[in-house]
């Protein structure tokens, strides 16, 4: 979060937080908008990876599988954004949401959210983060926004923002 909005655009990043690049990606000029919304519940992320570790320990190949699973969606969704193919990049955030859930990262609130926004013309919806509460997030063509938003926020909260794809800049 912090890094994307000092580096501007949006960031590919790979396990250990490293980035691996900046992606030229302009959601203002794509014809699609992120809308997020929170779920009013703060999540522990500590304590989320700490649970997700002892899953891990308990039934490694398993976890280890679901990771493996959302490194390749995360790279299918990089090659169709590349194209502009924001209709598959959301049907990736959902089978991304639905392994999230299979570890145990998400809650009802979050999957009540997601569902309202992709009933409502969501092209994909994934929580946010570590889970356990705190944010999703919706990816929306543009025409859908309202009642995407509507829908979020009908059912939690929905937080107003803008992208901005400069990044930090300084000025003299």
């Amino acid at each position: 979060d912090v890094a994307a909005a000092t580096y501007g655009k949006t960031l590919l990043y790979v396990k250990g937080g490293v980035m691996l690049e900046k992606l030229p990606w302009n959601l203002n000029t794509n014809g699609v908008s992120l809308v997020i919304g929170y779920s009013g519940v703060k999540a522990d992320t500590a304590s989320i990876v700490k649970d997700v570790a002892k899953k891990r320990n308990e039934q490694q190949k398993r976890v280890d599988r679901i990771f493996e699973a959302i490194g390749k969606l995360v790279m299918q969704a990089k090659v169709s954004g590349d194209k502009g193919d924001w209709e598959t990049v959301g049907k990736l955030m959902n089978f991304n949401q639905e392994y999230l859930r299979d570890l145990g990262v998400s809650t009802e609130k979050l999957e009540e959210m997601i569902a309202a926004a992709k009933k409502s013309g969501a092209y994909g919806a994934k929580l946010s983060g570590a889970g356990g509460g705190d944010c999703m997030i919706a990816l929306v063509p543009k025409e859908k926004r309202e009642a995407v938003e509507q829908a979020i926020a009908s059912c939690g909260q929905l937080v107003n923002m803008t992208v901005h794809a400069e990044g930090v800049m300084v000025e003299k």
